[in-house]
């Protein structure tokens, strides 16, 4: 059970609220639009405001105007959708789900206004922007209120403090009155219109919230029912340089885990020459109660392998490009989730392989493997990953076509499985790459076996069929697999190696060894399997 039952009782609970809050604001804006259509609010809600003249040419007019200006629809739709990308580059998954349905909620009220077509009424200002167009329901009122939803989720979603977030709301409100009244005054809407504008925004609102599964409205306040009594510690081990809001990062981090009964958090950031050995070091000094780890593969890796063998659970928050690990052991790439996961998730053990090559000693999570897979490893542009993500290593991958085999002898718990040409040679502790590919299909990060793949070459044709079996899933003749507890692989000249992505240098053997249930991690169970 991933969560404790008030956790889950409060989840359910929001899931039953949203729906019914999209429900009201659906029904409602039905109810409205019925009596616009049908004359009702003409002759009943549109008599309520005065009229008022204002001369267009007054430096007040032109305030309001500009004011109509910049919150076009279609400049409030483009700023959502960017910040739904930017919020989607920083694995706020739910986040980014949310503020594209609010952006897409406005070309939907771009078609309601179309069909409706009601007349704007007579207005000095016929010629602003803000006349332009049929007048229900208000694309100002839509746009504001959208925008308003959007600051506070946002606000939410960035763990403000209390007074932020209550200040958004007060100026949140005081923008959309201000956008009513600036309708009003100038009288290129009628009172029922930009009623209906506001009761739309508040449905988008509503369904993406409910949609996109944010608890926008609940988590805001959890902080204040933190749980009290003994608080249990944490290290946060971070790579800067994966992260891309920092400030941000440490307080959605410090808000979680404040509100589920974390003391402060033990901030260590890895550096250039420390992937995070000497941070996790200082963790296990520390006697923390969880190390949670936020960066890419190699800082994962180094993480782990120094808390091999320790009782200290490790917990990935995931922040890079390929975060393997956290793939194969069903970690949410959102980052919200992966959060609460990593705080009220129950740790279970895997394997660590240890591996000796020329060069020294090491120990890995994922895979490593000598050869074509190096190679690109070596190959993939740094900036290109940034820019494209897994598009990057297929680039360097095309790199490759004309790589050269050499001559390799694997041994696999004393039994030579493999006697001649290579391409490359992969062990693996867990058996998937990027984009769900099977690389070693029976791997399981717990079941006590290294697995192996010895890949042949039969140039660029056979090249290309590795790789369309390998996306697919089809049959692969040109590859031999094993597993086993042990594996020795002797080369005929010095090959590149790879060690969970991470290029470390060229070797001509190396050995690996598996260490059953050495890491403590904390992941969803497997289907199938009782928590014990």
């Amino acid at each position: 059970m991933l969560m404790g039952n008030t956790g889950i009782a409060g989840t359910a609970a929001r899931r039953r609220f949203e729906p019914a809050a999209f429900g009201l604001a659906l029904a409602t804006f039905v109810v409205w639009t019925i009596g616009v259509t049908t004359g009702w609010a003409e002759q009943t809600v549109d008599t309520w405001w005065p009229d008022v003249e204002l001369d267009p040419r007054s430096y007040f007019s032109q305030v309001l105007e500009a004011f109509a200006l910049i919150t076009n629809p279609f400049f409030i739709m483009v700023a959502t959708a960017v910040m739904a990308l930017q919020a989607y580059r920083r694995r706020h998954r739910h986040l980014a789900a949310a503020l594209a349905i609010g952006a897409a909620g406005l070309p939907l009220w771009a078609l309601v206004w179309k069909l409706i077509d009601r007349s704007r009424p007579e207005t000095a200002f016929a010629d602003s922007i803000a006349a332009a167009g049929p007048a229900y329901p208000s694309g100002q009122m839509v746009s504001v209120t959208i925008l308003v939803w959007v600051t506070v989720t946002i606000a939410n979603a960035q763990r403000r403090t209390l007074s932020e977030r209550v200040t958004r709301r007060l100026l949140g409100g005081l923008l959309v009155l201000s956008a009513a009244l600036a309708q009003l005054l100038m009288q290129t809407s009628h009172l029922s219109d930009i009623v209906g504008g506001w009761l739309f925004g508040v449905m988008v609102g509503a369904a993406a919230l409910w949609i996109s599964g944010i608890d926008s409205i609940s988590k805001a306040w959890a902080a204040r029912k933190a749980p009290t009594g003994p608080t249990r510690k944490a290290a946060v081990i971070y790579n800067p340089t994966k992260i891309d809001d920092i400030e941000t990062f440490r307080r959605r981090v410090a808000f979680t885990m404040a509100s589920t009964g974390w003391a402060s958090p033990i901030w260590l950031e890895t550096r250039e020459d420390d992937p995070g050995f000497e941070m996790a070091r200082t963790a296990k000094e520390k006697q923390v109660d969880r190390v949670l780890v936020a960066g890419g593969d190699g800082t994962v890796r180094a993480v782990c392998a120094e808390m091999s063998g320790s009782e200290i659970p490790v917990a990935i928050i995931p922040a890079g490009t390929g975060n393997l690990l956290g793939r194969n052991l069903g970690i949410p790439l959102d980052e919200d989730e992966a959060l609460e996961l990593a705080l009220v998730g129950t740790p279970r053990s895997v394997d660590v392989v240890h591996w000796t090559t020329d060069a020294g000693k090491d120990s890995f999570v994922v895979m490593a493997g000598v050869g074509l897979d190096a190679q690109i490893m070596r190959d993939t542009n740094e900036t290109l990953k940034k820019m494209v993500r897994g598009g990057a290593y297929v680039l360097a991958g095309l790199q490759q076509l004309g790589s050269e085999q050499f001559q390799a002898t694997v041994t696999v718990d004393g039994r030579v499985v493999h006697e001649g040409d290579a391409l490359m040679t992969l062990v693996g502790n867990v058996g998937k790459l990027q984009g769900g590919i099977a690389l070693l299909p029976s791997a399981s990060a717990a079941d006590g076996r290294l697995h192996v793949l010895v890949a042949t070459n039969e140039g660029v044709s056979g090249l290309k069929r590795l790789g369309n079996a390998l996306r697919r899933g089809g049959p692969m003749p040109f590859v031999r697999r094993a597993r086993g507890k042990k594996v020795t692989v002797e080369i005929d000249r010095e090959v590149p190696f790879q060690l969970d992505g991470d290029t470390e240098g060229t070797t001509t053997s190396f050995t690996a060894e598996v260490e059953a249930g050495a890491l403590r991690v904390v992941a969803p169970r497997p289907s199938g399997q009782n928590e014990s």
